[in-house]
């Protein structure tokens, strides 16, 4: 399969107050990392090409193009375009857009090759994570239905929004570091996961059972509780529940063995396994070559495979399902993100969100090197645009 990349124009999406108009001619194409050229129209496209655009995922639906098979919008590879853009420093105030877009394309090729060669994905749906779920078998939710909602609320949360008691900065930029992905896929895939079955209630719990009660539970469980008198000096960062659809009154054992350190949980139920946990089998999947981490195909991969394990699957009839499972990736991603996040921000930085192994600071004027010299640090990797701009900033100030 061919792949290829679209960079439409800037200035094509027109926003007024009462609608957005989604123009697409004006844009620069590539396959799969061949020379890009200019196009008037989507219909100068060869049509036996998967093409990656720009759009958003509301522009994408505006201009009609989720009707076209050939075609997919910004977060088709999970990360979106303009991040792997910034990632890679090939951003238009660095490089001309010809070459932007061929680069996109090169590495979309490579990782749809890297797919269909070593997993036998083949690329249908509207993220290439969800073909990845099909062609490594991903589990389908087996949760009772009484308890399913304790767990559709843990793995429905991917980041945490941090709310600060005084915001300074909204209108401050910002920049996202992240983790190498394949390092983060594994640590996290390593997590032991419980069954969909095998659940059962301890519907009171009292107080002095707590902690030796559940420090002594070798199975996985989950605890209803109250989160209060969190430590001044990670309450915001910490920001329990936010960035959740659902308010959080259920932690996995991961979620409560970190959240415990730094407040007080009061636990009044609990939901047992009584199966012991373990890693998923595709964890094995994962790339393991001794410079696997050195490649940024390898990395996208990696991302495909374990966010794969923490999709929706399909359950009955038109209902698809989280399994208990995806519950507990989700946690051990958030979980780890926290550590990098408690660091900066006990390093002064301006904390905005973590999760899906990245971490979002807003930073001052004059303060961007400052920035990525703590995220770096600490083992954070910022973007390639921004590293630049940095230099750029401290050869226009020498």
């Amino acid at each position: 399969m061919r792949v290829g990349a679209i960079l439409f124009d800037p200035n094509n999406n027109i926003v007024a107050s009462d609608r957005t108009v989604v123009s697409l001619d004006s844009a620069w194409a590539s396959i799969g990392g061949g020379q890009a050229r200019r196009v008037q129209s989507i219909h100068d496209l060869p049509s036996d090409v998967l093409w990656l655009t720009n759009l958003t995922y509301n522009n994408f639906y505006r201009a009609g193009l989720q009707r076209h098979p050939n075609f997919r919008n910004e977060g088709w590879l999970r990360t979106l375009f303009n991040q792997l853009v910034a990632e890679l420093g090939i951003d238009l105030n660095n490089v001309s857009p010809d070459i932007t877009v061929s680069t996109i394309a090169a590495i979309a090729q490579r990782t749809v090759a890297v797919a269909k060669s070593r997993y036998e994905v083949h690329p249908k749906s509207k993220r290439l994570n969800e073909d990845f779920a099909i062609a490594m078998g991903a589990p389908r939710s087996a949760l009772p239905d009484m308890f399913y909602s304790h767990f559709d609320a843990v793995a429905d949360h991917p980041s945490v929004s941090v709310i600060h008691a005084t915001n300074y900065g909204a209108g401050l930029p910002t920049v996202t570091v992240r983790r190498n992905r394949l390092r983060h896929a594994r640590e996290v895939l390593a997590t032991p996961v419980p069954t969909d079955t095998g659940w059962e209630l301890e519907k009171a719990v009292a107080p002095d059972r707590n902690d030796k009660w559940l420090e002594s539970i070798n199975t996985p469980f989950l605890v209803k509780c109250t989160v209060s008198n969190v430590k001044p000096m990670i309450a915001e960062v910490l920001s329990w529940g936010s960035g959740s659809r659902d308010v959080r009154e259920w932690l996995t054992d991961i979620e409560w063995r970190v959240v415990r350190q730094y407040g007080d949980v009061a636990v009044s139920a609990a939901l047992i396994c009584k199966n012991p946990a373990a890693p998923l089998p595709q964890a094995k999947l994962l790339p393991e070559g001794p410079l696997d981490e050195l490649s940024f195909t390898y990395g996208l991969i990696a991302e495909q495979i374990w966010t794969a394990m923490t999709n929706k699957q399909h359950y009955k009839g038109d209902v698809s399902r989280y399994t208990a499972a995806a519950a507990w990736l989700r946690a051990a991603d958030r979980m780890a993100m926290f550590d990098y996040a408690q660091k900066l921000y006990g390093r002064g930085l301006n904390v905005m969100s973590y999760g899906v192994g990245n971490v979002v600071l807003r930073y001052p004027e004059n303060g961007l090197r400052r920035t990525l010299d703590i995220a770096t640090d600490i083992g954070l990797m910022p973007p390639a645009s921004k590293l630049a701009e940095a230099a750029a900033m401290e050869r226009a100030m020498a």
